[in-house]
């Protein structure tokens, strides 16, 4: 989830004010003296004129309403705040660069004199600011109009071509009209983490989440920033952050947790619960995971399949078999075609005799994956508690023989090959599935693999068949296949030849 990349442009400001509103709770005087509202009538006019010619003469017709400083003497500060608006409206204007010259401006003094647009208006910006907290408000509609914009873009591109110093570059404009964009301070931390300086990137990153949380249509970038965050806090702990590792990877945990609470029923709460239980396994921490795991376990409904059979598997890890079959169950009613679910919570029901909800697993088992003896034994194993347990004489007969039965094709099956799914990787467009073909016979022998990749419902979206050319006895081919449609999250097979 990273965030170097081109920002998409943002929308010009045009109707930032360029005087304040009457009533407005920001102490600046835009309208005493006369010749201040004088100056704001042509920067409204400007401004309506957007980056036209026509508005080249309005900006120095209001700058010589300014110029004598004698008549601003008890108002400096609203004198400077038009004038850092004409300043940020010549920013507008086509073709002009940050430096301009007082003669172009239409102001007195050295007419050869040039003024740097983006630090000035600055600092006047500042003066505004330090009356009152609420005149950032209205500085702000300045500040992040179409030059910041402008600049904070080509700093995006400038990273994205590798060029770092004219990424810092416009990195630093950009700062000096926006300074407390979250834009601005990803684009610090982009840079930052180009340079390997990953406690700058940190730092930066986490006062750009502060500053984008406060924008309601930021969510999305929020989130990706917080991924970053939590991505990095994480492999930090285990390299040069070592010193840190237990702050780090406390940081990290929270945002991953909350994100899996904002977005449970998705892939980005699947990959957040994923990345949290590394963390806890890494710590061989057993009551961080019995707090990851609780909210799922308390109510399984609303988390996805995939981040149930996660938590699953993690609380099976911890030897908390009765939340790992809370969540397998939980994902197989969302995904029932699930093999490891379906061959795990066999395996606990096994562990609990009770091989009634054994029988229906392993049939899914066997449809899911025919060429892997493990399925069959799972379901002899069934029976054997059956024929245990029974005290009638004649069916006790005929469930050995039926676990007798599926001993045996377990047995055929281990003279002849095993086909084993290492990988299978869900994807947006498609999915990945890798394995192997272990030639348990005599002679070498190729194998052809078909592949039904499926949806939630079971309904088979792709087909994919793939040769696997002869492996010899005793050794492995392996494979590998991709489906390329959407909305695949489980696959079967048909069983070998």
């Amino acid at each position: 989830m990273r965030l170097s990349r081109v920002l998409p442009a943002l929308a010009l400001l045009a109707a930032a004010r360029p005087a304040l509103a009457q009533g407005a709770t920001c102490p600046v005087d835009v309208y005493q003296p006369v010749q201040l509202a004088q100056a704001g009538l042509n920067i409204n006019k400007a401004a309506q004129m957007a980056d036209s010619t026509g508005a080249l003469k309005p900006l120095r017709d209001a700058m010589k309403s300014l110029q004598d400083e004698r008549k601003f003497v008890n108002n400096p500060v609203g004198a400077g705040y038009l004038r850092a608006q004409i300043y940020i409206l010549w920013l507008h204007q086509a073709g002009q660069g940050d430096r301009i010259t007082r003669e172009r401006m239409g102001d007195k003094g050295i007419k050869t004199e040039e003024i740097d647009l983006v630090a000035t208006a600055d600092s006047l910006f500042k003066l505004v600011e330090a009356l009152d907290p609420s005149c950032a408000a209205e500085t702000n509609q300045w500040r992040g109009s179409k030059p910041w914009t402008e600049r904070i873009n080509k700093a995006y591109q400038f990273l994205a071509a590798e060029k770092l110093d004219s990424a810092e570059f416009y990195a630093n404009r950009s700062s000096q009209l926006n300074p407390s964009s979250p834009f601005v301070h990803n684009i610090f931390a982009q840079i930052a983490n180009k340079k390997g300086d990953v406690p700058t990137m940190l730092a930066h990153l986490r006062t750009a989440i502060t500053e984008a949380v406060k924008d309601t249509t930021l969510g999305e970038t929020t989130k990706q920033m917080q991924f970053q965050l939590a991505q990095t806090a994480q492999s930090y702990a285990l390299t040069g952050g070592a010193a840190q590792k237990n702050e780090l990877y406390k940081e990290a945990m929270a945002i991953y947790t909350m994100l899996l609470a904002n977005s449970p029923g998705g892939s980005e709460g699947a990959y957040s619960f994923s990345a949290a239980s590394e963390i806890v396994s890494l710590q061989q921490d057993t009551a961080g995971a019995r707090a990851l795991l609780a909210p799922l376990v308390a109510d399984p409904a609303p988390y996805s399949d995939l981040t149930l059979l996660l938590a699953a598997d993690l609380a099976r890890m911890n030897n908390r078999n009765s939340d790992a079959m809370v969540m397998y169950v939980g994902a197989l009613a969302k995904n029932p075609n699930i093999r490891d679910a379906n061959y795990f919570l066999a395996y606990m029901y096994y562990e609990a005799k009770q091989p009634d909800k054994m029988l229906p697993l392993t049939d899914k088992l066997i449809e899911i994956d025919p060429s892997n003896g493990d399925n069959y034994l799972m379901r002899a194993y069934a029976y054997q508690l059956m024929a245990s347990a029974e005290r009638d004489p004649r069916k006790k007969a005929e469930y050995t023989k039926t676990q007798d039965s599926l001993a045996a094709r377990e047995t055929v099956l281990a003279g002849q090959h095993k086909l084993t799914i290492s990988r299978f990787e869900r994807r947006e467009q498609g999915a990945a599935l890798g394995g192997v073909i272990e030639n348990l016979g005599k002679a070498p022998k190729a194998f052809t693999v078909k592949m039904d990749f499926m949806d939630a419902a079971g309904t088979v979206v792709e087909t994919v068949t793939v040769e696997v050319p002869a492996v010899k006895p005793g050794e492995r081919g392996p494979f590998e296949m991709t489906a390329t449609k959407p909305g695949i999250v489980a696959y079967k097979y048909e069983a070998l030849k």
